[in-house]
Order: structure tokens, then C-alpha cells, then sequence
């Protein structure tokens, strides 16, 4: 159950899906691209994931620190069954003095909520947000949790004591990042409570150019969105020879430094994800952190 991602931001603690496939279905999602992925508009449910993880657990000599859920799919899925598997596999690692870290764009049920505040200490989270329009959202991710959710989430987050962090990623070049649409951005992670943010741009693989223009209908956006990519740079991302298009070094030098400095009026701290971003920076994006410990053995 517990395996490493081929992603150089996950490749140090163990990860686990609770399904095949994302209810979410957000045309830009990486995942697309995966020979596991089942298609659009399926979901595969592992069912028995916590049983197999307690058997797993309950072989290893060194346990984990923290787990990361999830690099395929997203851990709080809209479906009574998914967050039943999800809760049940959480709670075990959590009852063990394991760590729970995630990312996600949905809203996290109220049981989620208090399970995670009575292991505070243990639980990092980061919510995926990249404009405050509604109307944008829709077009690249229709069935995620709409912006006032999330950023409920958000705010719930951290008034539970949970190291809690923004993801706007990936960021639509020339479609998300206007300087109003960031301050907006960045205004309201504020307001919720939060104070860093990771970010990225769109990195273009074929499966993602695919998804793209089979479901953007408007013409000139899509023209909009994929024209800088004819001048981008190929880069590798994780292992196996896996490769993507990212936008051409010096414009996303350039936006990344405009959008620190539009962050900062907001007191947002600004992690660029170094995966994506491999010929400009090394730097962490903090999808996932260093495992807390127990509170009780800080004095050990």
C-alpha cells in the first residue's frame, strides 16, 4: 500500500490512492497521461485500503513518519464510499503517531475536520486554489468544490492548528495570473489564514494538450492558452524518461518574480514547485513537509 511517487517532491515519503481515477476530472490534470489511468468519467475505488494497510503497518519494524495522500487522485472525492475509505485508512495512520499530509480540491467533510483536530500535530495540508473567479474554475475544473469552498477549507484548516498552505497550480498563463487576478488571489488566502502559497505554471504533456482541446469549446482561449508553448521548453519530470513542455524559461522567470512581489503585499510567502521548474529553480513547492512527532515525545 505504501509506495514511493516518481516524483521528486514525493519520492521521500510514502503515498497512497484511495482510487483509480478522480471524480474531479480537471482537464489538466497531470494523472491523464498515467498508463493506470482508467479514463474520463471513471473511478476505481480501492476498497479495502485500510485493511491492507493495517496488515502492511502492522509488518514493518520502522513505520513511516507521514504518508501523502494522494499523487493520483484527490483524497476527499465527493462520494460517500471514497471518503468512507479515505476516513478509515486517515484515522489508522493517525491512531498509529502517523502523519497525514494532502493536497486537495474539495471540501473536507466535518468528521475529517475534528478527526484532524485531535491530531493537529501530525496533519500538513495544502488546498488547490489558483483564482478566485468561478467562472475560470469551471472551465479547468468542473466538479472541484467552487472558491468560497475552498477557501472555508482553508480557513477551517487553520483554525485547527493544521500547517496549512495554497497551491495555485497550475496556473493558466495569460488566463489566471492578471496582476488583478492575483491580488485577488492572494487577498483571500490571507483573509482565510494562510500565509504561503505553492505555485506553478501549466506543464503540457500530450495527454494534457488532449484533454485541453476536447473540452475547451471557446477557440480563443485555447488558442490563448497553448500559443506560448510553441517557443517552450522540454523538461523531464520524475523518472522513467517522462517529459513535458514547460513555457520558455525567461517568462516564467519572469511571472514567477512578478507574482512574488504581488504576494508580498498580502504577507503570502511564495514556493515555486522546483519539479516543474527544474532548469530555473531547485527550490520546494512544500507539498510535503518533515513529519511532525507525538507531542508527547518532544521530551523524550
Amino acid at each position: 500500500m505504501l509506495t514511493p511517487s516518481q516524483l521528486r517532491c514525493l519520492s521521500k515519503i510514502p503515498t497512497i490512492n484511495i482510487t483509480s481515477g478522480c471524480f474531479h476530472n480537471c482537464i489538466y490534470c497531470y494523472t491523464k497521461g498515467y498508463s493506470q489511468y482508467p479514463g474520463d468519467g471513471k473511478v476505481i475505488l480501492f476498497a479495502n485500503t485500510a485493511e491492507k494497510l493495517s496488515e502492511e503497518l502492522a509488518k514493518k519494524r520502522k513505520k513511516p513518519q507521514a504518508v501523502y495522500f494522494c499523487p493520483s487522485c484527490d483524497p476527499f472525492q465527493p462520494i460517500p464510499k471514497i471518503l468512507d475509505q479515505t476516513y478509515k485508512t486517515m484515522e489508522t495512520l493517525l491512531k498509529g503517531g502517523i502523519g497525514v499530509q494532502f493536497v486537495t480540491k474539495a471540501i473536507v467533510p466535518a468528521n475529517f475536520i475534528t478527526l484532524f483536530a485531535r491530531y493537529s500535530n501530525l496533519v500538513c495540508a495544502q488546498v488547490g486554489l489558483t483564482c478566485v473567479d468561478d467562472n475560470i474554475r469551471k472551465i479547468f475544473e468542473p466538479r472541484t468544490a467552487n472558491v468560497s469552498e475552498k477557501l472555508s477549507v482553508l480557513q477551517k484548516l487553520v483554525e485547527i492548528g493544521i500547517t496549512t498552505g495554497a497551491r495555485a497550480d497550475p496556473l493558466v498563463y495569460g488566463v489566471m495570473d492578471s496582476d488583478k487576478s492575483l491580488s485577488d488571489l492572494f487577498s483571500a488566502i490571507s483573509e482565510a489564514g494562510v500565509k504561503e502559497s505553492a505555485i506553478s505554471y501549466l506543464f503540457l504533456r500530450p495527454a494534457i494538450r488532449k484533454s485541453l482541446e476536447r473540452n475547451i469549446k471557446d477557440e480563443q482561449l485555447l488558442c490563448k492558452l497553448l500559443k506560448p508553448y510553441s517557443e517552450g521548453t522540454t523538461l523531464p519530470i520524475g523518472m522513467k524518461n517522462s517529459q513535458g513542455i514547460a513555457l520558455p524559461s525567461q517568462m516564467r522567470e519572469e511571472a514567477f518574480e512578478r507574482i512574488r512581489n504581488i504576494a508580498s503585499d498580502f504577507d503570502v510567502s511564495i514556493h515555486i514547485c522546483g519539479c516543474k521548474n527544474s532548469d530555473i529553480t531547485t527550490e520546494s513547492c512544500h507539498i510535503t513537509r518533515p513529519a511532525h512527532r507525538p507531542q508527547a515525545e518532544l521530551f523524550t
